[in-house]
């Protein structure tokens, strides 16, 4: 049984999978990754599972809080059950096949990503909108998705939240299960210096 939690953007969810099966996924708003929407979520999903034997959690990009409030749940709901922890990018369970994704990093930058079969074929980039609109019309043959409504400089993408019940039906590799899992952060942090 498999238990799979992502909260990188405005809608979060956590899935309970067995065998391959999906037995229940509940969704939960997760503005700026604020609320206890996770945890309301976790804890009726938990209610039907007797035995987890792994986790899986999205490691973003996209809400700094969302994505740490995950890790850190998914993390310590591993250390006390002592099962394996799976991290993976939170882009890789948006759709089916191939598609682009994107979303908004913040103060005029954006993030860009393609994504095939699971697979990165190119992985998540910090960029400028300017290379975001180029990027959209080079890839304009794939679907393009995003966190959050960039229909203003992307015409035609689709807003498309991560489905963790897409995370749990992942095929997984043990390597990724080993260790603390690292949030997915493509800009530096923004510290605010204090004024004299």
């Amino acid at each position: 049984m498999r238990l799979a939690i992502d909260s990188s953007s405005a809608q979060g969810s956590v899935c309970l999978a067995e065998n391959g099966t999906i037995l229940r996924e509940v969704t939960f708003g997760s503005v700026r990754g604020r609320g206890t929407g996770l945890h309301e979520a976790l804890q009726s999903v938990l209610q039907e599972a007797a035995q987890l034997n792994t986790i899986v959690v999205g490691t973003g990009p996209g809400s700094y809080n969302g994505i740490r409030s995950a890790i850190a749940t998914a993390w310590g709901i591993s250390l006390a059950r002592q099962i394996p922890l799976h991290a993976v990018s939170s882009l890789l369970g948006i759709a089916e096949g191939e598609y682009c994704a994107a979303g908004d990093a913040r103060r005029g930058q954006f993030y860009f990503a393609v994504i095939k079969d699971g697979v990165f074929t190119q992985e998540p980039k910090l960029v400028e909108e300017e290379e975001l609109q180029h990027l959209a019309v080079e890839y304009q043959a794939l679907p393009l998705f995003t966190a959050s409504d960039l229909s203003d400089i992307l015409p035609g993408s689709l807003q498309q939240a991560t489905s963790a019940a897409r995370l749990a039906l992942m095929q997984l590799s043990e390597s990724a299960s080993q260790g603390i899992p690292e949030p997915i952060y493509l800009k530096a942090p923004h510290i605010t210096q204090p004024k004299r």
